[in-house]
């Protein structure tokens, strides 16, 4: 049993510092599924500290920050996903969207296609009891909408 307990406790530790990242006190976990063509990308996202009272809902705006602040890395195939915000001059201009932009009725759920519950848990976790979700995000849009707010910089302007 303490061999047991000990093995899980270590898996979980390892799994927190391969695919952890903090944002807004949060502690999110991302694994990429896919990227397609059309500037999507498709990952699953969980949330030990919430386990199975993790909503949909949430998923989908920690889905937005991922992208935002931490980016996706590579994993089963997938290139990694630099964050779209890499900079603090970016980040601080995207402060004085913030509320608005995640707001119930906000721009960010424009930028989510999916989310639905996987039934199949990620290779970092093995505990039934959390939800783990797949959502797909257009960073591509999202990305052109960051550069029309000025939030960030189009590639192009930097030439």
């Amino acid at each position: 049993m303490k061999n047991k307990n000990l093995k899980s406790f270590t898996l979980l530790l390892l799994s927190i510092l391969l695919f952890s990242f903090t944002t807004n006190r949060k502690t999110l976990q991302t694994e990429c599924v896919s990227l397609e063509k059309q500037g999507y990308v498709t990952f699953k996202i969980w949330n030990p500290v919430k386990g199975k009272n993790y909503t949909s809902k949430q998923a989908q705006k920690d889905a937005i920050i991922a992208i935002l602040f931490a980016g996706i890395s590579g994993n089963n195939g997938c290139i990694s996903q630099p964050p779209i915000l890499n900079n603090s001059t970016s980040q601080d201009k995207f402060k004085t969207i913030e509320k608005k932009f995640f707001s119930a009725k906000g721009k960010w759920t424009n930028f989510t296609r999916s989310s639905a519950i996987e039934t199949t848990m990620p290779n970092a976790i093995g505990e039934k009891s959390w939800k783990v979700y797949q959502i797909t995000v257009s960073r591509d849009e999202l990305q052109k909408y960051l550069q029309e707010k000025q939030i960030i910089n189009s590639l192009n302007t930097a030439f």
